[in-house]
C-alpha cells in the first residue's frame, strides 16, 4: 500500500509520498493528538489525566464454624446479606447443610463518599424451604479503625454471644471514567 503522508509542525506542513501502512496511521495520529502508544493509561489526548472513581471489591471468603442451630435436623443452610451504610448490596448464595463453608463471592459497589468510611454490616441466615429463612448472627466491619482490609474476620453474635465468624476481604479501586 502506498499513500500520502503529511507531517506537520508549527512552521510548515511536509507531504511525503509512499508511507507503508504502519506510517500513515502514524501520521494521521501526530495531526490529532499523538500516538495512542506515546500516551499513558488514563489520559486524554492532550495529556490531562482523565476522571476516575473509586470502587469497593468485597470478598464475601468463608463462613465459619457456625455454633448456633436453627434447624431441628441438620445443619444450617448459611448464607450472607451485606450491608454498607445501611444500603442493601448483595447476597451470597445459600450452601446447604453446613456450619463451615468456602464461599468466595465477589460484591462490587460505589460509595458515595470516601470508601473507607462505609461501615459494613452483615448478616448470616438459615435458608428455610419452608417459612421466613432464621437469621443466624450477625456482624460488622469499620474499614477506617483497621491497618488492613485484607483477610479479616468479622466476629458474629446472636442475642449478645458468639456463634462463629465470617471472613472477608475488601479492596478498594480506582477506576477510569469514560
Amino acid at each position: 500500500m502506498h499513500a500520502l503522508c503529511i507531517h506537520s509542525s508549527d512552521s510548515h506542513t511536509d507531504v511525503t509520498a509512499e508511507c507503508g501502512p504502519k506510517r500513515l496511521i502514524s501520521c494521521f495520529m501526530g495531526l490529532f493528538g499523538g500516538s495512542d502508544d506515546e500516551r499513558e493509561e488514563g489520559t486524554t489526548p492532550s495529556g490531562a489525566p482523565a476522571e476516575t472513581t473509586k470502587i469497593v471489591e468485597l470478598y464475601v471468603e468463608s463462613i465459619n464454624n457456625i455454633t448456633r442451630k436453627t434447624d431441628v435436623m441438620g445443619q444450617i443452610d448459611p448464607y450472607v446479606i451485606v450491608y454498607a451504610n445501611d444500603v442493601l448490596v448483595g447476597k451470597t448464595k445459600p450452601v446447604n447443610n453446613t456450619n463451615s463453608v468456602v464461599v468466595n463471592e465477589l460484591l462490587v459497589f460505589k460509595t458515595k463518599g470516601e470508601p473507607l468510611t462505609t461501615k459494613l454490616r452483615f448478616e448470616l441466615m438459615d435458608k428455610d424451604d419452608v417459612g421466613d429463612d432464621d437469621e443466624v448472627g450477625s456482624g460488622s466491619f469499620n474499614p477506617a479503625v483497621e491497618e488492613s482490609l485484607e483477610n479479616q474476620l468479622i466476629h458474629l453474635k446472636y442475642k449478645g454471644q458468639d456463634i462463629g465468624s465470617l471472613s472477608i476481604t475488601m479492596k478498594i479501586k480506582e477506576i477510569l471514567l469514560v
